[in-house]
């Protein structure tokens, strides 16, 4: 009987996404608890040092985080000092995030963890593979909008 159900739940696309995201977040939250950061903190900071000072519905989009879910995150980035809160100039409704200099220099620190992650699930995998599966995924992210 666990064979049969096992079958059926290999069938579902959804069930093995769900168990590489919560492998992935493991990984990540363990090698970041030494800096008092989860993977959802490493993604906002990630996008940050691509493009500081975005608007926090920018952030909550791109990551699909409620948007409480972010204010609670950017509360305890800016309490440990990586991130601040700005009003944006040309919308008194929006808020900015910037990044400190402690979250700039975090970089150095933290770029190395997803890399290391990146190196290992690729490994073995050939580039046209990557390319075909971040495109499939790409494709899923849009028809669940």
């Amino acid at each position: 009987m666990k064979d049969k159900i096992l079958s059926k739940l290999e069938d579902h696309s959804c069930f093995w996404i769900g168990i590489i995201s919560r492998k992935i977040a493991k990984y990540y939250n363990r090698r970041l608890a030494p800096y008092g950061l989860t993977a959802q903190h490493f993604f906002i900071l990630v996008y940050l040092w691509e493009k500081d000072g975005v608007k926090s519905k920018d952030i909550q989009e791109l990551l699909a985080l409620e948007s409480a879910s972010l204010t609670g995150h950017i509360d305890r980035m800016e309490k440990a000092g990586l991130v601040k809160r700005e009003h944006d100039p040309d919308d008194r409704r929006a808020i900015r995030i910037y990044l400190t200099e402690k979250g700039k220099e975090m970089e150095a620190v933290l770029t190395p963890i997803g890399n290391d992650l990146k190196t290992s699930l690729r490994k073995g995998v050939p580039k046209l593979g990557v390319t075909i599966f971040k495109k499939g995924l790409d494709i899923i992210n849009k028809r669940l909008e």
